[in-house]
């Protein structure tokens, strides 16, 4: 068992060199060619990072109405207009953004003359600069609040105040990354080469929040996946840090709690019923609190249509709004295959990766050839599966309600506003073939003969490279 945890560390090391080292040199091609503020929803990320680097994140809002009947809540922030006029963003996909991933801006030089411009005080929203600063949880801009004060606090221009943000957002999502490919028993490498991809990376080294969302669930699928391997039963402390990783992803964007389903995976030997049902108790009475005052008081919901009259239909039509977020779940690896080769090579990356980590960790116990010994058997994988498109559904339905009119539309739609990378946080639960639960139970399991002993260290050293 000594050689075998020897060799668990020896593979962790060498799986977060590699993912360091490839990663930090794709952050730093895009922290050079690309400017800070080009990027998906600019007007959020941005202005957010710098509300939470001057303490303006919590500041309350005024409720407003808008054209098509909504409630919305508009959150003043005032500052240096170098940082809050920016005339040279560019809000664009990412898809387009890295088309050419060795290409140069063009809208740096733009970015770059905020640096000589003169300073004045401003106060966003206003009629030419909007802000959706007050859209996510403020959690989720601390990395990049956290850089934005230092270059504040430390006198540079307004350009590299912008850059020590997006450093610091990358730190802490290489540190994230690194701590779950540790903790990930196996699929180690698959998980470095997953989080290194550099559509990902471009996300992790800007001021998107969407690089907390990736490392978040990353990190609670490799925690889980840690326990699911244990034969002993999980401990408070254990169940402490599942319920702190569980509310992190309600807070910081909600659909991505359909991954605590996972929990309801682990055996009883693991964790009884009970244990599984305070668990999820426990998460939503520290969540659903936070989260619902926040919401009630902070939170902008963006929206081009009526989110009433949207809502109303899905309530009348629930079958239809089902068919039509299904038929867009099917038809969208084919719009991302459209995209060309941005989104191709990234693709064929993970699927090659996925297939060697399949092939060399497939396992089929004796005796359990029958249907239901199997679906026991593979339990990680079907509420991996589950867990993936309740997310998926969940991600659809929202922008489905907001940036749609359901009223108008025919039964098979394109739903509009959809992004790619609002799956990619869930992408390691791939990782779930790998995973099976304990035969035996911790309390039935017979004591270990030397015999076994002698047989473990073979499996240990014949383990694959991709663990």
């Amino acid at each position: 068992m000594k050689l075998q945890a020897k060799r668990l560390n020896s593979h962790s090391t060498f799986a977060v060199l590699f993912f360091l080292i490839i990663s930090i040199f794709e952050g730093m091609v895009f922290l050079t060619n690309v400017g800070a503020l080009t990027l998906p929803d600019g007007d959020m990320h941005a202005n957010a990072s710098y509300a939470m680097a001057t303490g303006q994140i919590m500041n309350l809002p005024e409720r407003h109405t808008d054209r098509f009947g909504n409630t919305i809540k508009l959150q003043h922030i005032s500052g240096d207009s170098r940082f809050l006029h920016n005339k040279g963003m560019n809000n664009a996909l990412v898809m387009d953004i890295i088309g050419d991933p060795m290409a140069t801006d063009p809208y740096i030089g733009n970015q770059r003359l905020a640096d000589q411009r003169p300073s004045s005080q401003v106060t966003l929203p206003d009629k030419t600069f909007p802000s959706r600063a007050n859209q996510y949880f403020p959690l989720v801009y601390l990395p990049q609040g956290i850089g934005v004060w230092i270059g504040l606090h430390t006198g540079l221009s307004p350009y590299n105040v912008w850059q020590c943000g997006r450093i610091a957002n990358f730190a802490f999502y290489l540190l994230l990354i690194s701590l779950a490919i540790t903790m990930i028993p196996k699929g180690k490498y698959f998980i470095a080469i997953l989080s290194s991809l550099y559509p990902t990376i471009f996300i992790a080294s800007s001021l998107m929040a969407d690089a907390m969302f990736i490392s978040i669930c990353t990190c609670f699928i490799a925690y889980f996946f840690s326990l699911s391997t244990h034969d002993k039963p999980v401990t408070r402390g254990q169940m402490g840090i599942l319920i702190g990783l569980t509310v992190c992803l309600f807070l910081f964007k909600t659909v991505y709690v359909a991954l605590a389903l996972l929990v309801w995976a682990l055996p009883k030997s693991l964790m009884t019923t009970k244990r599984k049902a305070k668990f999820t108790g426990i998460s939503a009475l520290i969540a659903l609190p936070i989260y619902g005052l926040w919401s009630s008081f902070y939170q902008i919901v963006p929206a081009i249509a009526s989110i009433a009259d949207n809502t109303h239909f899905m309530f009348r039509h629930p079958l239809k709004v089902i068919f039509t977020i299904s038929w867009n779940l099917i038809e969208f690896p084919k719009k991302l295959l459209k995209i060309g080769p941005t989104a191709l090579v990234p693709t064929l990356v993970v699927l090659t990766a996925w297939i060697i980590l399949f092939t060399s960790n497939r396992y089929m116990a004796a005796g359990q050839n029958s249907p239901s010994a199997s679906i026991r058997r593979y339990r990680y994988v079907w509420v991996s599966i589950v867990a993936f498109f309740c997310a998926a559904f969940l991600a659809f339905l929202f922008i489905d309600l907001t940036w749609n009119d359901m009223t108008v539309m025919r039964t098979v739609h394109a739903i509009q506003g959809f992004q790619g990378r609002y799956l990619t946080p869930l992408l390691p639960l791939m990782t779930s073939i790998c995973f099976f639960p304990p035969e035996k139970t911790s309390t039935t399991r017979a004591p270990q003969t030397p015999t076994d002993s002698i047989e473990e260290t073979p499996r240990a050293e014949n383990a694959s490279p991709m663990q």
